[in-house]
Formats: structure tokens, sequence, C-alpha cells
């Protein structure tokens, strides 16, 4: 057994559990803080919206998409969320009006997607300008402030002490969901067929431009929901907010065993390099590392999930 065991096959199928276990060895051991009960806490409170657009961004890529708007979309529908609560609508009208702002984002880009075949990166780049843009015009990037008692407790509604908050528990409900939805449903199975081959998958029955326009109303649906948690932790509104965000949640999938041109990747795997993603940051707050220098820091950890990826693409070729 021991004979036929291949260490770098090993090492580039699991090495986001590998790191994820080394840095969190290495922070617990380095600073008593990081798993103090603040830290733990604030961890779990600030995770869910980064995690849930990585929820809705691996669905993407292993359908063989991409989506560079998709925080822009959080930070619209969040804002624009605020501002209605502001002016004394009740949840059960701003939800669901958030929801829609975000479907309707998501609705645009697969529309304009698959019935003029433009490609995703340019068309999303170009879409986040506009999104990001028009939020940012209409605030004139300032926060809207004076939301309701009952917006700030969409995510932070404590769940279990001063640990678990309400946007934890719909982060995991959602993790969940389609986790099931990706490995035992129709959908889920298309995902992975057009992602593989899409003109395969079109011969083979698969409606192949209705399931993409589906999808992107669905990452649009969970931009939106990100948005609110994001919004709902700050008790503001900030048109500004979630930059960066995106290129987290495309490289967390990655770094978790997505391919970045489709067809293979999960939930879990992804939600594993979310977290080791964030611990990484959080440790290196909590050791007082420059903000500047996390943000370089960060960038190669993504650059070297991108390279291990190509590896790991390369590997599966040879065999």
């Amino acid at each position: 057994m021991l004979k036929n065991f291949d260490l770098k096959s090993f090492f580039l199928k699991h090495s986001v559990y590998v790191v994820l276990v080394i840095l969190f060895a290495y922070f617990s051991v380095v600073s008593p803080m990081f798993l103090s009960q603040g830290n733990v806490g604030n961890f779990f409170r600030q995770i869910p919206p980064v995690g849930i657009l990585t929820i809705a961004y691996t669905m993407i890529l292993i359908t063989g998409y991409v989506d560079l708007s998709i925080a822009s979309n959080a930070a619209f529908v969040g804002t624009a969320a605020v501002y209605l609560s502001t002016k004394g609508l009740s949840p059960f009208i701003v939800i669901p009006v958030a929801l829609l702002i975000g479907m309707f984002f998501g609705a645009v880009n697969g529309l304009l997607i698959k019935t003029m075949n433009l490609p995703a990166f340019i068309l999303t780049l170009g879409t986040n300008y506009v999104i990001r843009g028009i939020i940012m015009f209409v605030t004139n990037g300032i926060y809207v402030t004076g939301t309701p008692d009952w917006f700030a407790k969409l995510a932070g509604t404590h769940i279990f002490g001063k640990v678990i908050y309400s946007n934890t528990l719909i982060f995991v409900v959602l993790i969940a969901v389609f986790a099931y939805v990706m490995k035992n449903t129709r959908f889920g199975r298309n995902c992975y067929a057009i992602g593989s081959n899409p003109e395969v998958a079109r011969l083979s029955g698969i409606k192949t431009d209705r399931h993409v326009i589906k999808l992107f109303i669905i990452e649009g649906a969970l931009a939106a929901v990100a948005g609110l948690l994001l919004m709902s932790n700050l008790n503001v509104g900030g048109p500004n907010e979630g930059q960066g965000l995106d290129l987290l949640a495309m490289a967390a999938p990655i770094m978790g065993g997505t391919q970045f041109s489709g067809g293979v990747g999960t939930i879990g795997g992804a939600i594993v390099g979310i977290f080791t993603l964030q611990v990484f940051n959080n440790g290196l707050a909590i050791l007082g590392v420059n903000a500047f220098m996390q943000q370089a820091v960060t960038g190669v950890v993504i650059v070297f999930s991108i390279i291990v990826d190509y590896i790991r693409r390369k590997s599966d070729m040879s065999k």
C-alpha cells in the first residue's frame, strides 16, 4: 500500500486541507488570542457574506463561467436594502425587493452572455463597473445610516453564546442546500455536464442556454443574501463595501479543487478554501501584520492556488 502512495497526487488533491490544518495549528500556538471567544465569534460573524459568495461562485466556475460583478451586486443590494429600511418599509418588503434586485442583475448577465454569445469575463467586468458606478453615483459614495433595529438583527442575532450568530446559521443552511443540489439533483448534474463540455451537454438534450441563465439568476439571489448580511454586520449601507470579496470567492473554490476551466469541483471543497483564506487573514491581523502587507500576502496565496490548479489539471491530463 505504501509503495503505491503518491505524495504529489495526495498534496495536489488535499493541499487546501493540509494548509488549513497547518495555519490553524500555527496561529493557535503563536497567539493566545486566536482561539479566544471574541476572535472566534468575530470570525464566524465575518465569514458568512464572503462564504455565500463563494457558494455562488463555485457553481458558476463548475459550469465553466466567471462573474466579476458578484461583489458589486452584493454591495448594491445591501445598500439599497438599507435605504429602503430607513424609509420605514418592513423586512417583508425590503428582503424580497433586495432578492429581486440581485436576481435582476444576475439575469442581465446570463441573458447577455447566452443570447449574444458574449465572453463572461469581459461582460461581467463591464457590469461590475456599471453596478458599482450606479450605487456610488446615487449615494455620492457616502454611507447610508439610520437603519431600524430589525436590520442589524438579520446578521447579529445571537444563536449560541457570543460565537454563533444568525448569519452563521443562514450560511450553514445554504451550504447544506447547495451541496445537496450540486450532488443529488438534475440541476447540479447539468452544471457539471455543461462545464465539462457544453456542446456535448447540448447534444445530450440539456437546454444549456436556459440552464446558464437560471444559474446566473440563482447566483444573483445568493449575492443579494450576502449583501444583506454584509450591510447588517456593518449596520449601514456601504456603497464601496465588498471590494475584493469577488476575488476571494473565486480563489476559494480553486483552492478547494474546483477547476477554473469548469466541470470539476465541490461546494465542500470551496468552503474549506474560504475558511483557509479567512483563517489566514484573521491570523495575520491578530499578529499585527500591516493591512497592505496582508493584501500582498493574500494575493500570493491566490496566485499559488491558481498554480496548483494548473499543476492539478496537467497531472490529470497525463494520466
